[in-house]
């Protein structure tokens, strides 16, 4: 198996992006890793690390597509840009089984769908990430972002592809999937919920609980959130925007005082697993689901340790493959439309 690597992409690369890729080979056997970007700045780094070389690929990109340009535009200008070389690479190789990008998102999006192929079946992807929650779990939001307009029926494969995962690679039973909406009454909602909602009623193949809101997406009640990408990325956004809020006040109220210092000093190791159950370092980055092969987001200010953790994870989804185990979950659903 082959995991393709855009080292160009995210804001600490190439450096990062390289250690990161060759610290997931060394920890883990049964891949290889092809990094795609300027050869040169690639050896370079690769001069300083330790790794089987056997396992290790560089495939020259001239150029690097930025968060700056527009996505659909630099695909098709920049065509020898590192995203694109990777995908395409991914689509013609059969040993490729899956892409980790951290660069700009809009254009591992775009570069995936157009240059890729879906699952058979799958309307549209969706990204889908994993938010930790009160219940010492994780939960799935999806979309984030991939399809900001949506129709009903695309919801509803977004419903099933996320309980598929779920159920595949976190291992939860019977994930309780619920839709994002303006409050938790079966009629609240907009023109697309309100139809939503009665489609996720009658499909047997999922544990629909309902509508929810936005304020419980980390409450733990709930596995797998749906929503269309435009709601699902403002609130993912609006969470990550409170959780940075929160984390400061209390940085700043234990250094308003000596008093509180010493209580800090007490409650250290409450801090640290906070930290450890909401840092993004530690688990990886957002599935594109619906693609026939993996396709993993990871966030773009990731470092060494949280891009070797994207890579394990798309060695993860594709040995367990999840695209078939959707395939299969979403063949009952009609297809296409």
């Amino acid at each position: 198996m082959k995991i393709i690597i855009d080292a160009y992409g995210g804001d600490h690369s190439p450096a990062e992006i390289v250690k990161g890729a060759i610290a997931a080979i060394n920890e883990r056997e049964g891949f290889d890793i092809v990094l795609v970007g300027k050869q040169d700045g690639i050896n370079a780094i690769l001069q300083n690390e330790t790794y089987d070389v056997a396992r290790v690929t560089v495939e020259n990109a001239t150029e690097v597509i930025t968060c700056e340009e527009s996505p659909t535009e630099a695909i098709r200008v920049k065509k020898d840009s590192s995203i694109v070389r990777a995908v395409k690479i991914l689509k013609e190789d059969e040993n490729a089984k899956a892409f980790v990008s951290a660069g700009s998102t809009g254009a591992v999006l775009t570069a995936s769908v157009i240059l890729s192929k879906r699952i058979k079946g799958v309307i549209r992807p969706a990204l889908a990430p994993l938010l930790p929650n009160l219940a010492d779990g994780q939960t799935m939001l999806l979309d984030c972002g991939a399809n900001v307009d949506c129709k009903p029926n695309w919801l509803v494969q977004f419903a099933v592809m996320g309980s598929v995962y779920m159920r595949e690679v976190l291992g939860v039973k019977n994930p309780r999937v619920a839709l994002l909406s303006n409050g938790t009454e079966d009629e609240k909602g907009c023109a697309l919920t309100l139809e939503t909602f009665k489609l996720l009623q009658q499909e047997k193949s999922i544990n629909f609980v309902g509508n929810m809101e936005a304020r419980d997406i980390l409450s733990g009640d709930y596995d797998v959130v749906v929503a269309d990408g435009f709601s699902g990325n403002v609130a993912l956004k609006s969470t990550e925007g409170a959780t940075k809020v929160i984390l400061s006040y209390l940085k700043a109220g234990i250094s308003s005082s000596f008093s509180a210092k010493i209580g800090y000093l007490f409650m250290k190791k409450c801090f640290a697993d906070l930290k450890n159950k909401i840092d993004y370092n530690k688990k990886g980055g957002a599935v594109l689901l619906g693609m026939e092969k993996t396709v993993v987001k990871a966030h773009g200010s990731s470092k060494a340790e949280a891009f070797k953790n994207a890579v394990l994870q798309a060695y993860n989804n594709s040995s367990l493959n999840i695209s078939g185990k959707i395939a299969e979950a979403l063949s009952a659903l009609g297809g296409e439309k």
